[in-house]
Order: structure tokens, then C-alpha cells, then sequence
């Protein structure tokens, strides 16, 4: 990413990402990690369709609660150890099938990733979930790093480092 504006590049970051990590914990405590696509809203909240196949769909089903991270291609990056990216705290909730929004989340859906999402749609077990934002950082590199805050956690702030001991 270049030196612009931070807000201009996490506009970025969210627009150019297809897809997101997604970390949720089993009922006992185990972690679990996978990705998967996702739309969002302009409220800030995102939405996936998965299978019930999926570890982490139970995970969300039970205990409502998710961590997301949208994070640049390490192809568009100049230091690995220092790419952009943005994490977010989110709580989970699944949209029925009947639910008013349910068809046109998926139309969406359909009209970003293709017919695949039709196909999807027919399988009984994918389950549709928001997942709203509650907490979040955005990190650009090395010292440029941001608590995000206000409506729809658009709102950033500066981290600073921690001082050394002397």
C-alpha cells in the first residue's frame, strides 16, 4: 500500500479482499481458523455462507462470538513482516432463511463471487451469518498501527509504541 491517507487504505484493504480469516472457538475452548467469503454492509458488519460441514460453523452457532482478519496479499507487500492488514472482534448471529434480508444478502453475495453462490444456496446446510464488528485494529506496517472507534469502527486512532525501559 502507498503513503496515503489510513482511512483511504483500509477503504482499501476492505474493498480489495474477496475473502476473510475467520477464528472461533469450539464449545470446549479449542480454536479453530479458516476463511471464507464475504460481503459487507455499509454499517461496517459482514456477512458469510457456510457449510454446517465446517468446524466453525458449529463454533458460531454455539457461542456467537468470532475474530475476522482481512489482511493484503503477500504479493503487494514490501516486508512480510509488516503487511497490511485489519482485524476485527465480532459477534455472530445467523439469518434464517425466512428471515426479510436473507434473499437479497445472497443476491449480493451471487453478483460478487458468481454462480457458485446459486449453487450454494440450494445445499440445506450452508448457513448465512452476520457478523458485526464490536472492536477492531488496522495496521499499515511497522509503528502505524490504529484502534478503530465511533460509527461502524471507521474512526482511527494512533497507537503509540511502548516506551523501553531505560
Amino acid at each position: 500500500m502507498s503513503s496515503q491517507n489510513p482511512q483511504v487504505q483500509l477503504q482499501q484493504l476492505l474493498s480489495h479482499c474477496q475473502s476473510l480469516q475467520l477464528a472461533s472457538l469450539t464449545a470446549d475452548g479449542k480454536p479453530t481458523i479458516s476463511y471464507a467469503p464475504f460481503i459487507q454492509d455499509s454499517q461496517g458488519n459482514f456477512y458469510i455462507f457456510i457449510s454446517q460441514l465446517a468446524s466453525h460453523t458449529q463454533d458460531l452457532l454455539q457461542q456467537s462470538k468470532a475474530a475476522v482478519m482481512l489482511i493484503a496479499d503477500e504479493h503487494d507487500t514490501r516486508q512480510i513482516f509488516a503487511r497490511t492488514r485489519v482485524s476485527y472482534d465480532c459477534e455472530a448471529f445467523a439469518i434464517q432463511r425466512d428471515a426479510p434480508e436473507y434473499s437479497a444478502l445472497l443476491d449480493a453475495m451471487q453478483a460478487r463471487f458468481g454462480e457458485v453462490v446459486g449453487v450454494l444456496r440450494g445445499l440445506g446446510d450452508f448457513v448465512l451469518f452476520k457478523l458485526k464488528p464490536t472492536s477492531g485494529r488496522f495496521v499499515l506496517g511497522f509503528g502505524q498501527a490504529f484502534i478503530l472507534t465511533g460509527d461502524n469502527l471507521q474512526t482511527l486512532h494512533p497507537i503509540d509504541a511502548p516506551k523501553r525501559p531505560a
